[in-house]
C-alpha cells in the first residue's frame, strides 16, 4: 500500500501521540505510520537515548572497569599478568569509549538502514508486498523503540547496582543468556541464549505488525514468518561468530 492510501477521514497522529501509541496501541500507530512513513523522531529518539546510556556509563562504570571484566572472562587472556592486563587497558580505554559514542550515532543508524534493507528486499521478493523503502524503513524505526525504553531500564540498574556488579552486556537481565554462566557456558550458545531476549521478541512483533500495516495484501501470519526467518538467519550468524572468533 501506498503512503496516503488510507481513508482520507482516519485522524492523523502527532508525533508525541504516535510515538506513545507503538507501545499503548501499536496497531492504530502502525495504520498511521503506513499512511504518513516518517522515520526521523524515533531514529532521532534512539539515538539519544543510545549517547545518554553510553555517557552515563562512561561516568559511573567506566570504560576501564568493562575492559577489565573481559579481559578475566576471556579463556585468551586469563593468563596475562596483572602488568600486561593494565597496559592493555591504558591503551584500549580511550579508543573504547569512543567506539561507545559511534556506536551510539552511527551503530543506531547503520543498524537500522540494513534491518529495513533486508525486510524490503525479503517481503517484496518471498510475498510480492510491492513496498517501498521509505515505508519499511519508517516501520523499522518505530519497531525498534522497546530498545530505546530497554536502554533506559539499562541506565536505572545501572545506579540501581553497584558499578562492580553492572553487566554492559546484559544491563536488565531480560534475556536467557543473563542466567547463565559466561564461564562455564560455550560462547556460541551464550550468544544464542543473549538472543532470546524479552525486547527483542517485542521489536519482533511490532516489524510484522508494520508490515503487514503497510502492505495490506500482506497477512500478520506472514510478515511474522519473515521477520522471525531473519531474525534466526542474525542469530545463526551471530552464533558462528562467537564459535569461530
Amino acid at each position: 500500500m501506498q503512503p496516503g492510501s488510507l481513508s482520507s477521514q482516519a485522524q492523523p497522529l502527532s508525533e508525541p501521540a504516535r510515538l506513545v501509541a507503538v507501545f499503548f496501541d501499536p496497531k492504530r500507530a502502525f495504520a498511521d505510520i503506513a499512511a504518513r512513513p516518517r522515520w526521523w523522531p524515533p531514529l532521532l529518539l534512539a539515538i539519544l537515548v543510545a549517547v545518554l546510556f553510553v555517557s552515563l556509563f562512561s561516568s559511573r562504570i567506566g570504560w576501564d572497569r568493562y575492559l577489565e571484566r573481559a579481559l578475566e572472562s576471556n579463556p585468551r587472556t586469563e593468563s596475562l599478568s596483572l602488568e600486561e592486563r593494565q597496559r592493555i587497558i591504558e591503551q584500549q580505554s580511550g579508543l573504547v569509549r569512543v567506539m561507545g559514542y559511534a556506536g551510539a550515532v552511527a551503530g543506531t543508524a547503520i543498524t537500522t538502514l540494513i534491518v529495513a534493507g533486508a525486510l524490503l528486499f525479503a517481503c517484496n521478493l518471498l510475498l510480492t508486498a510491492e513496498l517501498a523503502f521509505r515505508q519499511v524503513f519508517a516501520v523499522t524505526c518505530y519497531a525498534f523503540l522497546p530498545n530505546a525504553l530497554a536502554s533506559l531500564l539499562g541506565i536505572l540498574m545501572m545506579f540501581l547496582k553497584h558499578p562492580e556488579d553492572f553487566d554492559l552486556e546484559n544491563p536488565t537481565a531480560f534475556n536467557v543468556g543473563a542466567y547463565l554462566d559466561p564461564s562455564a557456558t560455550p560462547r556460541w550458545l551464550y550468544g544464542i541464549a543473549t538472543s532470546l531476549d524479552l525486547f527483542s521478541i517485542w521489536v519482533i512483533l511490532l516489524l510484522a505488525l508494520g508490515i503487514s500495516s503497510s502492505a495490506r495484501k500482506v497477512s500478520y501470519g506472514k510478515a511474522l514468518a519473515v521477520v522471525i526467518g531473519l531474525w534466526v538467519i542474525w542469530v545463526a550468524l551471530k552464533a558462528l561468530r562467537y564459535a569461530v572468533f
